[in-house]
């Protein structure tokens, strides 16, 4: 089984990860850019009408989105629209999504069911500064402390995003990751020349398996969004240019 496939769908592709079929009455994608344009103002009419057509493609009656500020916050969504400034969001509400936008930073999205066998979701906006904030490690806690989730029983994926092969960043990103996470995260670093470069899908990785997500649940999609970036948005590959593509997963209506 593939870990990530892109599908034509009506008039654009999506991508998903299949093994997040193993979690019942949930559906979740990722577009590309050949698909709607969520740009970069989350207020926008564009970023609006985007998240109109793809929920109404995954037969969703709405999503909830963030104004992402690259920080640790988590935010419990009960209704669609724009919830406030966080990276995280988790909902259980029956037909709807949680929604995020990228254009090089992770976006990982969870799902999982609780004792009753119900499910609940979640999505995390894992920049590097989300990242060493615990931003997957704090939607799992949500999920699970508030929500009632089995850690055991979540799929996660990592949608495309810059990848370890060219994500390079500077002695203060290095710095700050060893502070926030202790000496272990040194492991997510490596040198290629005179630069570092930083990991940033086994460090959400380790966040979902600290959780208790066994890593056989957690699927990458591979792909390197600033050296493989065809189909998918960079800020470092296209500058001021690049638009957004977005990662959403939600319950459907019917559970």
């Amino acid at each position: 089984m593939d870990p990530f496939i892109l599908d034509d769908h009506d008039r654009w592709p999506l991508g998903s990860f299949p093994g997040l079929a193993a979690v019942p009455s949930v559906v979740h994608a990722v577009t590309t850019r050949n698909g709607p344009e969520f740009g970069t103002d989350a207020t926008s009419n564009q970023t609006l009408q985007a998240v109109q057509e793809v929920t109404s493609a995954l037969d969703l009656a709405g999503a909830a989105w963030a104004r992402q500020v690259h920080g640790g916050s988590v935010l419990r969504v009960r209704t669609p629209g724009l919830a406030g400034e966080a990276d995280g969001l988790v909902t259980d509400v029956p037909g709807l999504a949680v929604l995020g936008r990228s254009a090089d930073c992770p976006l990982v999205i969870m799902a999982g069911l609780r004792d009753d066998h119900s499910p609940a979701v979640g999505l995390a906006h894992a920049s590097w500064r989300s990242t060493v904030r615990g931003i997957t490690a704090s939607v799992m806690a949500r999920l699970c402390d508030e929500l009632g989730v089995v850690p055991g029983t979540v799929r996660a994926g990592i949608a495309p995003s810059a990848g370890p092969c060219c994500y390079e960043v500077g002695n203060e990103v290095r710095d700050e990751a060893l502070e926030r996470l202790g000496n272990g995260a040194a492991r997510w670093f490596f040198q290629v020349g005179e630069r570092w470069h930083f990991d940033l899908w086994s460090a959400n990785l380790a966040q979902l398996t600290a959780a208790g997500v066994p890593a056989s649940q957690v699927w990458g999609s591979g792909t390197c969004t600033i050296c493989q970036g065809e189909q998918f948005w960079s800020w470092r590959g296209q500058g001021e240019s690049a638009g957004r593509f977005a990662a959403m997963i939600g319950v459907l209506r019917n559970h």
